[in-house]
């Protein structure tokens, strides 16, 4: 895994950072999910192993965001930043959208895209390799799961480079620009926001309304009941290409009816070389509120379930 890293610049150049990631509420929300899912088994038992005392999965879960920040520093940060420097960038698949399975070979798709590193850190759960340590691999993977389990973080719009505005499926090395992850779809004042982060942590807290974290969580597992599709069966290796492939269904959901409105250029600070002003259709709050809800939830669970594989019993 170490050794493509040195492959990263050169596709970072092309598709610039997906910034964000399912927000700070968010993973807690899955991470408290996967331990009430957890309780009594051999599984949280290894966890805690593993995790300081009094550290949860929730704690674990905002660590791979929180080391973002330069200025923040513990004893685990440095010597991952030196054998991880694109470490920022796991955390996303960004095929395109329209796309109906996921493929490595797919524009966006990378080998230490969000799909291959949370394969990996399953692997060094599992002791049959060593790309991270365990450590680093069960925080990893906490969070993994969360992004995954966001539409955002696994299907990428594409705009037409010319003609009129609208969403393509890339063909070739032109025609289309990257809305990177949704980063590069703003809307509101001063187009302050954007698609991503709506779908990080905007309808996170809407769905939420005045519940905190716990109490949020302690609801999803008593009013969301665990679906039959939700679960997974067979080697935990293929799971996390399932998962992208359903986020690959809900990203094209949460790209239906937008509306490209005008194409704005990059930013003043030049982090985006292309921005787009979008307009969001009548409704969209009241049919995403419940999708993030259920996401949550099964989140939560499928953590659960994969760290129930790699320790059974």
């Amino acid at each position: 895994m170490k050794k493509t890293l040195v492959c990263l610049a050169a596709v970072m150049v092309t598709f610039g950072p997906t910034l964000g990631a399912l927000g700070d509420s968010g993973h807690r929300i899955v991470g408290r999910v996967a331990e009430a899912h957890l309780l009594g088994s051999r599984a949280l038992t290894e966890v805690r192993k593993i995790l300081r005392p009094q550290e949860t999965l929730a704690d674990a879960s905002v660590w791979p965001d929180t080391i973002k920040n330069r200025l923040y520093e513990d004893e685990d940060t440095p010597l991952f930043r030196l054998d991880h420097p694109a470490q920022d960038t796991y955390h996303y698949t960004d095929v395109p959208f329209q796309t109906t399975k996921y493929d490595l070979s797919l524009l966006g798709a990378r080998p230490t895209d969000s799909l291959q590193t949370a394969r990996e850190c399953i692997k060094v759960l599992r002791g049959t390799s060593k790309a991270f340590t365990p450590r680093e691999a069960l925080r990893m993977l906490a969070h993994l799961v969360g992004d995954m389990h966001q539409p955002l973080h696994s299907g990428n719009a594409f705009v037409s480079a010319s003609g009129p505005l609208r969403f393509v499926l890339p063909e070739g090395p032109t025609g289309w620009r990257t809305s990177v992850g949704g980063n590069a779809l703003v809307y509101g004042p001063q187009d302050r926001f954007n698609l991503h982060s709506y779908w990080d942590t905007h309808i996170v807290n809407l769905a939420m309304g005045k519940d905190d974290v716990a109490t949020y969580a302690a609801r999803l597992v008593k009013e969301v009941p665990v679906a039959p599709e939700w679960k997974d069966t067979g080697d935990p290796d293929g799971w996390p290409e399932r998962w992208t492939n359903e986020a690959l269904v809900l990203a094209k959901e949460a790209h239906q009816d937008i509306k490209l409105a005008l194409y704005l250029g990059p930013d003043e600070v030049r982090e985006f070389p292309h921005r787009w002003r979008i307009e969001q259709p009548p409704g969209y709050d009241d049919r995403s509120r419940p999708r993030i809800r259920i996401q949550l939830a099964k989140g939560g669970y499928r953590l659960a379930e994969v760290l129930k594989s790699i320790w059974p019993g």
